[in-house]
């Protein structure tokens, strides 16, 4: 492009012309072939990234990302609360040095305090309670020791019950209307508006994100004392809900209006922790998955499980390919002769001198092939359709009689690569169970028991889970760096904005980029939220991540990912490698700020070239795309529809391994829907995707072959799913939500009891009329029977 439009060349025509226009736009053409090219170039790709997919981050980071920075003058304060009243409780001692039982006694007077009348009394004991749970933190402490003391103090706060007092302080700040009233009338929310509410849920987290994990340095009595806590987090605390039943209420109030002074990101990052905590991050999925795979009668693993490799995909799809180690055809020739010289005939006597094996560094696919056992049934009796052969009503795909030997040779490679999900065995005992239960009523029939942690939140979410899921999409759409200031959108920014408006550009630039760094950290929950959620309810059972799914799907969930990522590649470059961190000001820095002086070379750690909490945002996010369109049709073509492929397209540049693996797997399932010409354009992402996306044999995906793309099944596909979905609810969790699943517009009433069809007894059965109907009766009988008398003559033409 720079040959064809060369910028001497341009301004000497444009001087020996007297174009002066030519001259000024010359720069506005270069920016729009400079912006060209970003978007095209295979070499405008970000270096590979060095990052390891986990369930979170380090813990002094996701300690340091539950403050804004607006909140740093606070932690001198927490500090100064504390030592006042224990220089009045014990006059002249410092907390290290304390006996046991006197630390337990300034817990329990801290506990009295608590429950004092006078909110500001109630405060200082929450601040003082705060600075205890990070661990006494002073000037000159090392990070390992503040971390170290904050968890023994956590095991003793524990023990002395304040946790359950802190909930209980929650749910009182929480329906403070006085505070909420002042807040709408105010306008301007600041952090100041909900100060009491934000100590309550620091120390909350502060617990979870603590004890979540063993520690090689904790006491037996400590390990067990941490075992009943993450027991106790899904027991109810107030009436039938738990503590993560009560967030996602907060998180519908804020959504609604109704108080619009609660810390969202405080709120979302708790309910993170806490699913994260009683279900279990990635290590539990391999393991839960095994188990009820065994359970299920079915093989623990299809193959050894693999990690993605190393290797950047990138590489793959758009870089040049580099030199290659060529062979003549003598030395091909020699070589396949040494092969079939040194190969013998296997145990079986079968000869293997014709088979070519790999050796040494020979490449092969990284997985193994899959087959759904309906592609094999569909195999079966198309061959037995081409080749004419006999057919019965019972026939099997076992009975292969009158088909050639190729093609049973073919079944029998099927058959070595068929893969029964855990989906689809749940299924089938769902219709099998439904199958005995017609003509029973739901109160004696003999329901299979189902417990799990999983379990116990499905059925504490159950009853408003499309609500929560909206709740959840509209704080994303509000966060998304796409997203433009609108006036109806969510103020997510209350715990964020400080009391006084900077004065400085000092100030409004650490603003700016605290409000930045706040809604990445709101990505960052919701996208761990949405993720744990759709894969423990996949492996706990399929419909209650259909249920999920569905409501995600129905709240244009698909379109707001795609929006999320619907970027240029400069954009999406920079978002995964943003900085908006200011190192002196996080949590740990901040009140140990003398001691990292000293060692600045400890407290300037090198460049890892990526944002930690934005790559694992957009990986989840890539991830929950994949999981809602996975063999759906109709999501599939809304991909399709909403133009996502040159999206995704750009998203490939970002060079993490399992972030383009999910890219490309969402490129192949609508590469059939793209046409020829994309296809024919992008044959270096289509050579990626042969290599890296497992195969599933019989899958024309590549060509515009589909057998199962029928438009008009596209909405009856989706309401056959919603209809089973409603009746497993209604069968399992009828006492929960009333035998009633509500839906976006309508009640959608299950009722698994037997239809009275006899005339007599329904004629028969007492009708209590109301006293309305009763007035009006008579008006009704002269309007319709009367005033406008039927025509016989008309009706018995039309018999």
């Amino acid at each position: 492009m720079d040959g064809l439009l060369d910028d001497a060349v341009v301004e000497r025509a444009a001087r020996r012309n007297g174009d002066e226009r030519a001259i000024g736009g010359l720069p506005k053409i270069k920016d729009i072939l400079r912006r060209n090219r970003r978007d095209s170039d295979p070499q405008m790709e970000a270096p590979d990234l060095d990052f390891e997919y986990n369930d979170t981050d380090t813990l002094p980071h996701e300690i340091a990302e539950l403050y804004s920075y607006s909140e740093s003058p606070e932690f001198y304060q927490n500090r100064v609360k504390f030592l006042e009243q224990l220089e009045r409780k014990f006059p002249g001692s410092k907390w290290p040095t304390l006996p046991l039982s006197q630390k337990k006694a300034d817990l329990m007077t801290l506990l009295d305090q608590l429950e004092v009348v006078n909110a500001s009394e109630r405060m200082d004991a929450a601040r003082s309670l705060l600075y205890l749970a990070h661990g006494n933190y002073s000037i000159g402490m090392k990070e390992n020791d503040l971390l170290a003391l904050s968890r023994k103090n956590l095991f003793l706060m524990l023990e002395c019950g304040v946790f359950q007092a802190i909930i209980q302080l929650l749910c009182l700040e929480m329906d403070n209307l006085e505070r909420a009233m002042e807040a709408m009338h105010k306008g301007n929310i600041s952090i100041i508006d909900n100060m009491e509410i934000r100590v309550a849920l620091s120390i909350l987290y502060l617990f979870i994100e603590n004890l979540r994990k063993d520690d090689p340095s904790d006491t037996e009595n400590e390990r067990k004392s941490r075992e009943e806590f993450i027991k106790d987090l899904s027991e109810p605390i107030v009436e039938d809900d738990s503590l993560v039943s009560v967030l996602f209420v907060m998180l519908l109030k804020f959504c609604s209006g109704n108080m619009p002074h609660y810390p969202i990101k405080k709120i979302l990052l708790l309910i993170w922790k806490i699913v994260l905590t009683t279900l279990g991050g990635v290590e539990v999925f391999a393991d839960r998955k095994k188990e009820l795979r065994v359970k299920a009668g079915l093989p623990a693993e299809y193959e050894n499980p693999k990690s993605v490799k190393a290797m950047s995909l990138a590489n793959l799809a758009f870089d040049p390919p580099t030199t290659i180690e060529r062979k003549s055809r003598d030395e091909l020739i020699i070589a396949l002769q040494e092969d079939r010289n040194a190969s013998t005939p296997t145990a079986s006597g079968d000869p293997s001198s014709g088979v070519i094996r790999p050796k040494g560094n020979a490449k092969g696919l990284e997985f193994r092939p899959k087959v759904r056992i309906l592609d094999v049934e569909a195999f079966v009796e198309n061959s037995r359709a081409k080749f004419s052969c006999f057919e019965c009503a019972d026939m099997g795909t076992n009975d292969l009689a009158g088909l050639p030997d190729p093609i049973k040779e073919s079944i029998e490679v099927l058959r070595a690569h068929v893969y029964t999900p855990l989906s689809d065995i749940q299924i089938k005992e769902d219709d099998q169970l439904e199958g005995k239960l017609v003509g029973k009523p739901l109160e004696d029939a003999m329901l299979p028991e189902r417990v799990s942690e999983t379990e116990n939140l499905y059925k504490v979410l159950l009853p408003n889970l499309p609500q929560y899921m909206i709740a959840l999409l509209k704080v994303l759409l509000a966060a998304a760096p796409t997203s433009k200031a609108r006036s109806d959108s969510l103020n997510i920014l209350v715990d964020v904005v400080p009391q006084e408006i900077p004065n400085s550009i000092i100030e409004s630039t650490q603003l700016t980029l605290d409000i930045n760094r706040h809604k990445e950290i709101i990505v960052k929950a919701i996208s761990a939220i949405l993720f744990l959620l759709l894969k423990h309810f996949k492996i706990n059972h399929i419909y209650q991540f259909e249920f999920m799914s569905q409501h995600l799907v129905f709240a244009n969930c698909i379109q707001l990912i795609l929006k999320f990522f619907n970027q240029n590649t400069i954009q999406l470059l920079q978002y995964v490698t943003a900085k908006n961190n200011i190192s002196t000001t996080d949590f740990t820095n901040c009140v140990l700020r003398s001691a990292l002086e000293e060692d600045s070379a400890e407290s300037s750690p090198p460049d890892p070239g990526y944002c930690w909490r934005n790559l694992f945002s957009c990986i989840n996010l890539v991830r929950i795309l994949q999981k809602l369109t996975k063999w759906k049709h109709s999501r599939t073509m809304m991909l399709v529809v909403f133009k996502s492929a040159p999206i995704l397209k750009r998203a490939l540049k970002v060079r993490h391994p399992l972030m383009q693996l999910y890219v490309l797997k969402l490129l192949k399932v609508q590469a059939k829907y793209l046409g020829r010409n994309w296809r024919r354009s992008n044959m270096k992402i289509i050579s990626s995707i042969y290599q890296m996306v497992r195969h599933r044999l019989h899958d024309d995906w590549a060509y515009g072959n589909d057998l199962d793309a029928r438009p008009w099944d596209f909405q009856t596909e989706e309401y056959a799913l919603r209809a089973c979905v409603d009746r497993f609810n209604a069968r399992y969790y009828s006492t929960d939500v009333s035998a009633v699943v509500q839906s976006d517009d309508e009640l959608i009433k299950v009722d698994m009891n037997p239809v009275d069809v006899n005339p007599l007894s329904v004629l028969g059965e007492e009708v209590e009329l109301s006293d309305s109907w009763k007035e009006h009766y008579e008006d009704w009988v002269d309007r319709e029977v009367f005033f406008d008398p039927p025509n016989w003559d008309h009706v018995l033409n039309h018999l």
